[in-house]
């Protein structure tokens, strides 16, 4: 039988503290294929929803092992996404299933055996080459800490003010025929009122919004951890940013909105940075309407936003 490591990471929660910085302590369980269970804790700190710290899977104190881990908690859905990244030590924990680095989904649910909620939900595991290993349950029981998660009052978005940048575009991009599309910085843009939340996409969830204006403003930069994320922005299928690295300085862009149908914008990971998953702030600007979005993915992987002319009243 072979003996994989397998470090817990799978978020949430069940007995767990939070520390200064931000910083949240996570006790709960993990079952395996097979009938094995584990006792799991993760220890992360949350910006802006995403997740980042390291997870212990253990037998005894004595027997554990630790991963570095990273994911997103989506207050809005009762959701928590995460995955373990890479093991950092082993101190002597051992299964008797095939187990390997996890990537979870939990959902925060009432709890049918006790009063309060719980957070659970299924995983499946890899191993560092990619290589299936398996799938299992985990399940978070402490329902002071959900409730301080998922139903007390979370901290605001913001989105930081940066000086804006204007970046002259002297050609476009090689190889590619966007005679539609027009995206010069405007020398003098007119400042966007605040918008008054910021939406999440990602691959699987997308936006539409109904357009009133024949032009959609667009202002992309990174608004957290400067980390050397790229992306690919693509209207209706044509690259306008081909492998652009996010930095603080908002780059804005011009586009056209069609008379009629619905035009497509696609934020492509290129990478994920030096802390993953790759993230994306965006400002769109319908006349006086602003949307504020942030788009974050793995490697690979799209997020999507539609844009539909509102019909003439």
């Amino acid at each position: 039988m072979k003996y994989y490591i397998f470090s817990a990471l799978f978020s949430l929660l069940c007995t767990a503290s939070v520390f200064a910085a931000n910083e949240v302590t996570l006790k709960g369980y993990i079952g395996i294929e097979g009938g094995e269970s584990f006792s799991y804790k993760i220890v992360f700190t949350d910006s802006a929803g995403f997740i980042h710290g390291y997870s212990l899977t253990y037998i005894q104190e004595a027997k554990d092992t630790r991963s570095a881990i990273s994911g997103y908690l989506d207050r809005a859905n009762h959701t928590i996404s995460f995955k373990e990244l890479n093991i950092l030590y082993n101190h002597g924990f051992h299964s008797n299933n095939t187990m390997c680095l996890i990537d979870a989904t939990l959902k925060y649910v009432p709890d049918n055996a006790h009063i309060g909620h719980v957070m659970k939900g299924t995983y499946k595991s890899a191993d560092a080459s990619a290589t299936y290993c398996g799938m299992g349950t985990v399940t978070f029981m402490n329902d002071d800490v959900l409730k301080t998660l998922f139903e007390g009052a979370p901290a605001k978005d913001t989105v930081a003010t940066v000086k804006k940048t204007a970046v002259p575009i002297s050609r476009k991009p090689a190889g590619i025929r966007v005679t539609e599309v027009s995206y010069p910085v405007s020398p003098h843009p007119t400042p966007a009122p605040a918008a008054k939340t910021t939406e999440e996409i990602t691959a699987g969830i997308e936006k539409i919004y109904e357009w009133q204006t024949d032009t959609v403003i667009i202002d992309i930069w990174d608004g957290g951890t400067i980390d050397g994320d790229r992306v690919t922005v693509l209207y209706n299928g044509k690259k306008i940013l081909t492998n652009y690295l996010l930095t603080a300085a908002k780059r804005q862009l011009r586009l056209p909105v069609s008379a009629t149908g619905i035009d497509i914008l696609t934020i492509a990971a290129n990478n994920e940075g030096s802390e993953p998953p790759n993230t994306a702030n965006l400002l769109l600007t319908d006349g006086t309407q602003t949307y504020s979005i942030i788009a974050y993915n793995n490697t690979g992987n799209e997020a999507t936003i539609k844009i539909k002319r509102a019909a003439k009243q």
